[in-house]
């Protein structure tokens, strides 16, 4: 409804301009109005340019992450095993991304790990890849009411039968 009352607008002011430009001419000089785009409910429909794309950055080198992680990758099984301890609070699934042989401790042990860690204690992780399946791991831990706590580890992670395990943090 708008839009026609604009466009009402728009063809009086050129009648009405072409009265006043002075010529003689009885009849009006009457320019077509531009009509405006309106999706269904009568709004302007806007013809803007394309926004330029912005690339997605795939390197977070250098960033303090919280990630649930995955198997896909080194680094990926690493934060998946830090947010099992940390996020999930579950030993036995932290566990089960570590390979058979590792020096991970065994489930329930890892449970009376996390079981003392106090409720709402945050963390984040830089993961460094140094060679292949060999990480830089530089974690902060952020416990209640007390100052972050920070500390570096090398994490050798193992590809088996398709998957990205945890092997042995030192």
């Amino acid at each position: 409804m708008a839009v026609l009352g604009v466009a009402g607008v728009l063809v009086a002011g050129t009648v009405a301009l072409g009265h006043l430009d002075g010529s003689d001419s009885a009849s009006p000089i009457a320019v077509p109005p531009v009509a405006a785009l309106v999706d269904e409910n009568g709004v302007p429909i806007l013809s803007l340019p394309a926004p330029d794309p912005v690339e997605e950055r795939k390197d977070t080198v250098g960033e303090c992450r919280a990630d649930r992680g995955n198997q896909k990758t080194g680094a990926g099984v690493i934060a998946a095993f830090n947010f099992a301890y940390y996020n999930q609070r579950n030993g036995e699934a932290a566990r089960a991304l570590a390979t058979p042989t590792s020096t991970v401790q065994p489930g329930p042990e890892l449970q009376r790990f996390i079981d003392a860690v106090p409720l709402g204690t945050n963390y984040c992780q830089k993961i460094t890849a140094l060679s292949d399946g060999v990480y830089l791991v530089d974690l902060s831990v952020m416990r209640p009411g007390q100052p972050v706590e920070r500390g570096t580890q090398t994490v050798t992670t193992a590809h088996l039968d398709g998957r990205w395990y945890v092997d042995a943090f030192t």
